[in-house]
Parts: C-alpha cells; sequence; structure tokens
C-alpha cells in the first residue's frame, strides 16, 4: 500500500494525527526547526513531480 492508495481525507487525518503526536513532546523552536524541513522536504518533491510529469509529455 502506498500513499496513493488513501483517501484525501485519510491523507488529512493522517497527517494531523502525525503531527500533534510528534508536536506534543518538542518546544518551539524544535517545532519550527522541523516544520521548516518538511517544509523544504515537500518543496523539493513538488519539484521531482513537476519535472517527472514534464518529461512524460
Amino acid at each position: 500500500m502506498c500513499f496513493s492508495d488513501f483517501s484525501s481525507c485519510n491523507l488529512i487525518g493522517l497527517a494531523s494525527s502525525l503531527a500533534i503526536s510528534i508536536g506534543e513532546d518538542m518546544d518551539a523552536d524544535e517545532l519550527a526547526v522541523l516544520a521548516a524541513f518538511f517544509t523544504a522536504f515537500a518543496d523539493n518533491l513538488a519539484i521531482i513531480a513537476a519535472k517527472k510529469s514534464m518529461e512524460e509529455k
């Protein structure tokens, strides 16, 4: 099973649950760094997806 097998609602629930679970044990500075990391991670995934989409055309 992969993420594309989940519904949009299930993905939102999973992301929210993980954020809440992880966020409970971190201070504000740690959370800010982790959030910035995942933002950069997501941006890089979006670039890779866009390039793959362009190459498939």
